[in-house]
């Protein structure tokens, strides 16, 4: 077993959050492992999608999945496999992680609103990312956390103002 295999979890991961999963296409940037990264990300997929291959090398990017107008990035460093972008938004996200997307219209104050009640219920931050589009436009917050983040925390993140929607990692 390589450290590939946290590929199809990912893989699963985005098919449990992606609304047009069904619809997405894999292109593999990686030169090495083609067969390999190609397969195991198609079976944590769980369908056929259509697969183009690179002809280039890019540093430590795998694969890209495109569903609808989402775009997710997969890489690989020295320790692990993981998402390192959603869209516009760079990240690390790694095989069976905790947390949170959370689309928003920007607005100060975000970073300390979702973290206050990630705090009130005991929930650590282990990694924060937040970019946007452009000030005061749509931007994603992406926090992986060493808990579980239970529907109820969900919910009440949904609650906050200018907040799109909330997707929790498990």
């Amino acid at each position: 077993m390589t450290q590939l295999t946290g590929l199809r979890d990912l893989a699963e991961l985005i098919v449990r959050i992606e609304p047009r999963a069904k619809e997405a296409s894999l292109s593999i940037l990686a030169h090495e492992n083609k067969e390999e990264i190609t397969s195991l990300l198609v079976d944590g997929l769980g369908m056929k999608v259509p697969v183009q291959h690179s002809s280039g090398e890019y540093a430590n990017h795998l694969a890209v999945l495109r569903a609808g107008t989402n775009k997710y990035t997969f890489a690989q460093d020295w320790r692990e496999v993981y998402v390192s972008e959603i869209n516009y938004c760079a990240c690390r996200i790694p095989p069976g992680a905790h947390g949170l997307l959370v689309h928003h219209i920007d607005y100060p104050g975000v970073i300390y609103d979702v973290s206050q009640i990630l705090a009130n219920h005991h929930i650590n931050i282990s990694k924060l990312n937040v970019s946007r589009e452009q000030k005061g436009k749509n931007a994603l917050l992406v926090s992986v956390t060493d808990e579980e983040i239970t529907a109820s925390v969900v919910r009440e993140i949904e609650q906050l103002p200018q907040i799109t929607k909330v997707i929790s990692l498990q």
